[in-house]
């Protein structure tokens, strides 16, 4: 039995490194951005880890490239595709 696909939504985690102090206003920041659904600030070597869901691959890569590193006091992300859940 196939599972539909269609209208399903794309998810990933985007790891992010951010600059000196500016964690808890870029934390708030991407808090604001349609498409994210969590944002966690966490220890090691990461600063803030986001669940961000988007239509297709298309508007993923635009939610973190366009959206997320523009961010300021960003300086890094590592975006993880999920693939099942």
């Amino acid at each position: 039995m196939e599972r539909e696909t269609e209208g399903m939504a794309v998810s990933a985690f985007v790891l992010i490194d951010v600059i000196g102090d500016h964690t808890k206003s870029a934390f708030k920041t991407i808090t604001r951005i349609q498409g994210v659904k969590e944002v966690y600030s966490v220890t090691g070597p990461h600063d803030l880890i986001v669940h961000i869901e988007a239509e297709s691959l298309e508007d993923l890569n635009d939610l973190v490239l366009s959206r997320i590193r523009s961010v300021d006091g960003v300086t890094k992300t590592s975006t993880a595709i999920v693939l099942s859940h």
